[in-house]
């Protein structure tokens, strides 16, 4: 059983994925109690409360429950009193086996977070295309011409916590840039950022101010050679564009220094790191290659490792693999 208080952002490519997974299926808070099925929390911060008193209520009829958290870095390090409260409740969850809370980052690249969740799964976005959707990226791409210019996204919601502001003024100062790289901006502008993309635009980038559905979402990655994920501290937590990248064997332009930098050295994702400032100067430079094998290589091994993680936590038969004959 899923429980998701909302279906923006990356929840609605969670549900899918392990609905396929699964064959889990969305309920309310009736169905949490009653169930006497596991429960998944697709993101605890979205309803930190309820998933305690969730947790505690099921527990006391042996009842397994698990909770992603999708944005540990801050409950982990910040000195707020929110956050010290919230983090010594989950730890004391951790006393009871029926509880499962996991992080969505590897405990090499946030040690801190085994303070308070027992275990950790690779992001769903970094393992969740079929093969079908692998395979019309790579036709999509094979369609492109040679010579053509370097294309370098930004995907998804445009504002500050994404770096739109240093996305579109590197673009809009250096001509260097313009001349080697196509900026191409896909998702909804925040208003604050209206006047950012006007002058983008003006200078020669693409911005498409809308939502943008799956399939134009995955048409964006093909033409990648390289996805920014160059985001302030405030949206260090992201990593749902960046796993989509790694899926798809592109490299990602990310922060010096960053939790995504740190990811991407961890587990050898392809990448290029750049402070805000050398953002032209490092893009001056050679990228790393684009290698879509390498890619579903490496979504097949997270996917492995997060499944079995999984099952554990929510008490799941593990899959059996039949012997070779």
């Amino acid at each position: 059983m899923l429980y998701g208080a909302t279906q923006t952002e990356r929840r609605p490519a969670y549900l899918r994925a392990l609905e396929r997974l699964f064959g889990a299926r969305r309920t309310g808070l009736c169905g949490m109690l009653v169930s006497r099925a596991p429960v998944l929390f697709l993101m605890i911060e979205e309803a930190f409360v309820l998933y305690v008193v969730v947790c505690l209520l099921r527990a006391v009829v042996g009842r397994r429950t698990s909770g992603l958290l999708l944005r540990p870095l801050q409950l982990v390090v910040s000195n707020r009193w929110q956050c010290r409260i919230k983090r010594a409740i989950l730890h004391w969850l951790k006393r009871f086996e029926a509880v499962q809370t996991l992080t969505i980052l590897p405990f090499t690249v946030l040690p801190a977070a085994a303070f308070v969740a027992r275990g950790w799964i690779y992001d769903i976005e970094f393992w969740d295309l079929t093969d079908a959707q692998h395979d019309a990226v790579d036709l999509l791409r094979r369609e492109r011409r040679p010579g053509d210019q370097l294309v370098l996204t930004s995907l998804g919601r445009q504002s500050a916590r994404k770096g739109f502001d240093l996305f579109t003024e590197a673009y809009g100062r250096c001509a260097g840039l313009r001349d080697r790289f196509r900026f191409i901006a896909c998702g909804r502008v925040a208003p604050a950022f209206v006047g950012h993309a006007a002058s983008f635009r003006a200078a020669g980038g693409v911005a498409v101010d809308r939502v943008i559905s799956d399939a134009e979402l995955l048409g964006a990655y093909a033409a990648s050679d390289i996805v920014w994920c160059l985001y302030p501290p405030a949206g260090d937590h992201a990593t749902g564009i960046l796993g989509r990248a790694a899926q798809l064997g592109i490299p990602v332009l990310v922060r010096e220094g960053s939790l995504a930098h740190r990811l991407c050295a961890v587990e050898n994702i392809p990448h290029a790191g750049a402070t805000a400032e050398g953002v032209a100067r490092r893009l001056a430079g050679p990228l790393p290659p684009r290698d879509a094998m390498r890619g579903r290589r490496m979504a097949h091994d997270f996917a492995r490792q997060s499944e079995a993680r999984l099952r554990e936590a929510l008490g799941l038969v593990a899959k059996t693999v039949p012997a070779e004959a």
